[in-house]
């Protein structure tokens, strides 16, 4: 049975910002230790979650897990341990006194003693035409996550500049086959790692995408390479897309945080960011962007914030 609802009014505990991994997950934790907490869960940008067909690195699934099924079964486990998801965003996080205010997109505000920061990220998706049906099949962003599963086989990978000369050097734990498209930008971005990728057979693609070559699959078409602009195609068992991502931090844009020069949130060891109650987990940390990584970070921010609530009301030391 849930200890609090939106209706209650008063002060919460905790407003977890996000119901992916991490937010789920601090949201279970301090729902079963007995804390007055809610998760947003509204509407944004699509759910890097939901773009993972199967994964397969995650630690207990061996036979792997489908993203959207991953994230079912989470919300539905906050939910049974009494934890409540408000289909609502947050439009502005903002300290009110030794408290904080949660403006949300629908309803009223939200007042609360700590934040849990979990709103993720959003992959930038490559300007290849028809692209939108291959992502998360053919077009993939992850290496690490599933990089193993096309051991040996035709890599490329999309991206620019000095970063994608690291993903693709990264990609050789897996094959020797590996192409980088830079679609239409300049190889001399490669800087110092052109001799590096010229010297690993790494090839070097200049030319626009102009189009996703598809065959047909036991689920309809797929992709199966690309082809450039100068009508040259190459066949590949998957397209990684190294462009980055958009960190969405316009509700906290009051809050003065310390983010890396990538603007990924800052913390220290318990996950507190550099404004004392406010922590964040998932994928906006400045850690490695693993959905088991976000499970520890949210373990680890909500142990801690229960123990300070207690600190601060003087109940019980710490565990």
């Amino acid at each position: 049975m849930s200890r609090v609802s939106p209706a209650d009014g008063g002060v919460l505990d905790c407003v977890v910002v996000g119901a992916g991994p991490a937010g789920l997950t601090a949201l279970t934790y301090l729902a079963r230790f007995r804390r007055k907490v809610v998760a947003l869960g509204g509407k944004g940008p699509r759910p890097r979650l939901t773009l993972i067909e199967r994964s397969y690195n995650l630690p207990g699934y061996p036979e792997g897990i489908p993203g959207s099924v991953m994230l079912h079964r989470l919300r539905e486990q906050a939910e049974e341990n009494g934890g409540i998801i408000l289909d609502a965003t947050a439009r502005s996080v903002e300290i009110e006194g030794r408290r904080f205010k949660i403006t949300l997109s629908e309803g009223e505000p939200l007042h609360c003693r700590k934040v849990v920061l979990a709103m993720g990220v959003q992959d930038r998706e490559p300007a290849i035409p028809g692209i939108d049906r291959h992502i998360g099949r053919f077009v993939r962003y992850c290496p690490i996550c599933d990089g193993f599963e096309f051991s040996d086989k035709s890599l490329g990978i999309i991206g620019s500049g000095t970063s994608v000369a690291r993903h693709a050097l990264f990609l050789r734990t897996f094959s020797t086959e590996i192409s980088i498209f830079l679609n239409g930008e300049d190889p001399d971005g490669l800087g110092k790692y052109s001799p590096m990728l010229k010297g690993c057979r790494i090839g070097v693609f200049p030319e626009r995408i102009t189009a996703i070559l598809e065959e047909e699959g036991a689920e309809g078409r797929i992709g199966c390479g690309v082809r450039l602009e100068d009508g040259s195609e190459h066949r590949l068992a998957v397209l990684y897309a190294a462009l980055g991502c958009d960190l969405h931090l316009e509700s906290v844009r009051h809050l003065p945080l310390k983010l890396d020069e990538d603007s990924f949130i800052i913390t220290d060891i318990q996950q507190e960011t550099s404004v004392y109650g406010v922590y964040a987990a998932g994928d906006i940390v400045s850690q490695i962007n693993q959905i088991a990584v976000a499970f520890g970070q949210a373990t680890i921010a909500a142990v801690h914030i229960h123990n300070t609530l207690d600190n601060e009301s003087g109940a019980i030391p710490d565990l």
